[in-house]
Order: C-alpha cells, then structure tokens, then sequence
C-alpha cells in the first residue's frame, strides 16, 4: 500500500511539474492587496487628435509620482494620463526612461504626493513560486489572477526575466505582478507561444534617458511624443542637452534647458544654454539676463566672457534682420577684451585672440584682424589655419592676389607629404586666385589636386566651376568632360546644357551644340543666351530664316549681341 501511495504522488508531480498550470480563476484578493491596489492606476494614452489611443495598467513606484508601465501603451502616443480608484486624474509630464525589447516605461505624472508600491530589493522569485497579477479593472484594481512561476532568466546581466506557467488573457498585459507576500516584482507581458512573461520591476524602476544611449533605447524615446526628462546627474543631462541642441526644435530645447534649470539652478552652463533658444525666439531680453546670470556663476570668468562673446557674434551674423540695441560687434569686442586682461593662460589667450580676430572681420574691420593674424604668425602659434585666416584678411583689404597665394602656399608647406583631405580647401582657394590672376593652367591643377584629395566626392557645381576654368585655359575637351560630369550629377540644371552648347560651338560641333542647347531651353525657356547660341548654330547649319527667329527671340529677352549677329550672318 505504501507503494502505491508513493508511486501515486510520483505521478502526480510529474504532471505538476510537465504540464503548465492554467492561471485560477479571479479570487478574492489577498491581505495586502487593498493596501497596493491605491498604488495601481488606470493609463490612457492619446494620438496627435487627442483621441484614445490605448488604456491600460501603470503603478506608483515613488510618493511624488513616478510612475511604471507596459511600453506598448505608449508608443506612437502624444498625451497621456492615469486615474486612480480614487477618481483622480494626472497628466503625464514627463518620460523618464523606456525600452521597447522588454516592453517597460518609466515616467512622471503631475502628482504631488500618492501611495505607491516598493519595488522589490533582489531579483525575487523562485522558480514554482506562486504570483498575482493585478490589473486596473473598470473601475478598480481588483482582478487578479494567481499562477506560478516556471522558469527565470536573467536580462541585462542583473534583472529577472519570468516565464509564467499560464497565458495570462489580454487584460494582464502590463498587469503588475507580485509574491505572495505582496511583493512587487515585475510588469506582465503580451503572451506568446501559450505563455505569459514579465519584466523585472526594478529594471522598469531603472530606466533613465541617458546622455548617449543605445540606439534602440533612442527610438523607444523617439515614438513616444511626449516631453522627456534629463539624465539624473548634472554631467551627463549636460551632455544630453548639447545633443538635443543639434536635434530638437527650439520649443523643445528651450522646455529641457528650462527643467535642467528647475532641478540645478546653480548651474552656470544651464543659463549659457538656455541664451541660445531664447535668440533664435527674439527673446533678447531673457537671453540678455541669462548671459548676465551665466557671467555671475561661471567658475571661469575669462572663459565666460568669451562664451558670451561667441554668443552674441552668433546672433549678429545669423539674426541681422532683428537688432537688439544692447548688443553689436563692439559688445562683443568688450567681452573679449575682458576675457584677455583676465587670462593668464597663454594657450587661452591666443583662442581669445583669434577669436576677437573672427569678430573684426565679420564687423567688418580686416586690418585690426590682420594686426592680430600678423602678431601670431611672428610667434610659436604659425599654423596652415592662421596662414589661411591672413590670406582672406588680404583679400577682404583688397591686396594683391599674389601675396594671398604666398601665405596660402606657407600654409600648404606646413601640411604633411602628402597632403591631407583636410588641405583641400587650402589649394581650392589658391586655385581660384590664379584662375583670377589669369593663371589658368596652374588653377586647372590646384582643381585637380582638390579633387583628388576630397577622393573625387565633389558636387555638380565644382564640375561646373572647373570647367569654366578649363576653357580658360583652352582646354575643351576637358570641359566638356566636366560639364558632362556635372550633368550626372544635375541633369535638370538648364545653364549645364547652355555651356556645354557653348564648348560645343566653339569647337564646332554644330550638331551637338544644337541637341544640347534645345535641352537648355527646354528647361528654361527665357534664356537669351540659349536662344543666341542656338540662332547662330542654325545659321552655320545653313538655316537662316529659322536662325534669325532665335536671334530675334534673344533680343527680345535682353541680349544686347544678337543684332549684331543678325547684322552680320542673317540679313
């Protein structure tokens, strides 16, 4: 007898143990569910027409209302907002964190003080171990569901991953989950395969924006079209601004410079950050007390000042169409005056004074820049860029192209053999200062080193340009090379066309000239170039009458060499 006792209960764990369990029915509550279901709350998320996009289960996991979620609710949303048994209802303020692959979001309600659920300490849960899973019924969070847990793994080298032994109905995704105990341990996932899973609670109570973040955490943030929050130390939300400051429009930045001033007001860079946004908006006001604010904070007075300096140049060259009459070049000339007889570094100093040198060329005052230029080349700072910075100083003054092409040539002399890429723009200037000088032959080189040191990633309109200068030069097939390059590149470019029809009669190819300046003024009908090249190159076809219309038709449009023409070859 005893045998078969033993040989029954064997069996009996056996199927226990082999088949999953379905997940018992709802059942009256355990002890401490009343006391967390006040932390449990309904989720309703909108679209961009403020229409219910998804409803769901979150939980409070701080007093001040941090709450946890099902990522699935959130994405694609614009708005969102919970409710809790109580009837109250919160709008979502901020993103603080989420994860598509686990599906789990973190984020902010406008709540000042509500109960809230204590994320579990370990990675709890042993394998066999009975849970709850509770959801935000109509109208309370009441259903729950027990089952048990069938395998753990671990994800992210620290948090548990739980397969359930039951498929869980749709209601329980994104229910949360807990022990026996009243443990909360993690947030119930879409089933799959016959299954229901869950996510560790403490990785959805860990998840953050981050500075620099993994691009699928990047575009988890990225379908959700509600405001985020920053990193939480002051170093890397820094970082995340500077980024955002490349990305976000300006309404958006000006939202993160202003909450990274709510949680660091101390922060001089905040204020410094914040100035940018409130430019671009006209708000020269603000950004002036800003500037002031970041002046009185700054760790580095000499340093700031010239921040402020740069600051304030950006705005008068990109903003002119807006003056404001506390700032002009002179402002700016004064910050960086100041931050010189600040300095006592010297490798600072010769910034501050290259940078006041940028500020006397855009004023526009190219001999104090060339004072400057030339103060620094006579010292330990001779670079290709100050060489090449002296060169346009020359050209702004209206010196003789020779003495700009010898400091560009100091300059390509100072680069390694052979040259870098980043020389390219060096012999591009000397190029076209000969081509200016007449020297078109050695300008046709400079623009085929320059081609060759951009590893020919060139645009249509260096093509062009080229080979303006090869014809020039006499050099008409590789004009014609160029143009046909270019029109690769842009073949709806109308004056591409015309050119090449201009090459092509001087070389006298009348029947290629004709095919392509017709391109031309198909493109653009009212070209009186195209409409006199092609009146010519009939005439030298033999047809007069037909010739003479195009001439007309250009001295209609303005050409003031088409009579000539006429007089010449059609009457």
């Amino acid at each position: 007898m005893n045998r078969f006792y033993i040989s029954l209960l064997c069996t009996l764990y056996f199927v226990l143990c082999t088949f999953p369990l379905a997940a018992q029915p709802e059942q009256p509550a355990p002890k401490w569910a009343a006391r967390s279901s006040r932390a449990v709350v309904s989720v309703l998320t909108y679209d961009q027409k403020k229409e219910l996009l998804h409803s769901g289960t979150g939980a409070y996991i701080t007093a001040d209302g941090v709450c946890v979620a099902d990522y699935a609710l959130f994405r694609d949303a614009y708005s969102a907002a919970v409710v809790g048994q109580d009837g109250k209802r919160y709008e979502v303020e901020r993103i603080l964190g989420a994860d598509d692959m686990y599906g789990a979001v973190r984020f902010r309600v406008a709540a000042k003080k509500v109960d809230c659920l204590s994320v579990a300490l370990s990675t709890a849960s042993a394998e066999g171990q009975a849970v709850y899973a509770m959801a935000f019924g109509k109208s309370a969070p009441v259903s729950m569901p027990c089952t048990r847990i069938e395998k753990k793994d671990i994800v992210e080298d620290a948090y548990a991953y739980l397969t359930l032994a039951a498929e869980l109905p749709e209601k329980y995704t994104g229910a949360m989950l807990f022990t026996q105990d009243g443990d909360f341990i993690g947030i119930v996932q879409k089933p799959v395969g016959g299954r229901s899973y869950a996510i560790d609670s403490r990785f959805a109570a860990a998840l953050q924006v981050e500075a620099i973040a993994r691009r699928a955490d990047a575009l988890a943030l990225q379908n959700i079209h509600i405001a985020t929050g920053l990193p939480e130390s002051q170093e890397e939300a820094l970082v995340y601004l500077y980024f955002k400051s490349r990305s976000a429009n300006n309404d958006e930045y000006m939202d993160l410079c202003n909450l990274f001033l709510t949680t660091w007001p101390d922060c001089a860079e905040g204020y410094l950050r914040r100035a940018t946004p409130l430019m671009d908006l006209q708000r020269f006001d603000d950004a002036d007390r800003d500037l002031q604010t970041y002046l009185r904070l700054a760790s580095d007075p000499a340093q700031a000042h010239a921040n402020v300096a740069q600051a304030i140049a950006t705005k008068l060259t990109y903003q002119r169409e807006a003056p404001y009459e506390k700032w002009n070049f002179d402002t700016v000339l004064s910050h960086l005056d100041t931050a010189l007889s600040l300095s006592t570094d010297s490798v600072q100093q010769t910034d501050f004074l290259l940078q006041k040198a940028q500020v006397l060329m855009a004023k526009p005052d190219p001999q104090g820049a060339l004072d400057i230029y030339d103060q620094l080349l006579s010292g330990p700072h001779r670079s290709p860029a100050l060489l090449y910075a002296a060169s346009l100083a020359h050209a702004q003054l209206d010196h003789p192209a020779d003495v700009q092409i010898a400091l560009l040539d100091s300059a390509l002399a100072l680069f390694p053999d052979p040259l870098p890429e980043e020389a390219a723009n060096y012999v591009m200037r000397r190029g076209q200062l000969r081509a200016s000088q007449g020297q078109f032959r050695q300008a046709v080189l400079d623009y085929n080193q320059y081609c060759y040191l951009k590893n020919n990633r060139v645009s249509a309109v260096f093509y062009y340009e080229r080979s303006q200068v090869e014809v020039e030069a006499r050099m008409y097939q590789q004009a014609l090379d160029d143009l046909d390059l270019a029109l690769e590149k842009a073949p709806n470019e109308a004056l591409y066309h015309l050119e090449k029809s201009a090459v092509l009669l001087r070389v006298n190819e009348i029947d290629r000239c004709i095919e392509s300046v017709q391109k031309a003024l198909t493109l653009n009908p009212q070209m009186s170039d195209g409409h006199r090249i092609l009146g010519y190159a009939l005439i030298q076809k033999g047809d007069k009458q037909n010739g003479r219309k195009e001439l007309e038709r250009a001295i209609e449009l303005g050409d003031e060499t088409a009579q000539d023409l006429i007089d010449k070859y059609a009457k």
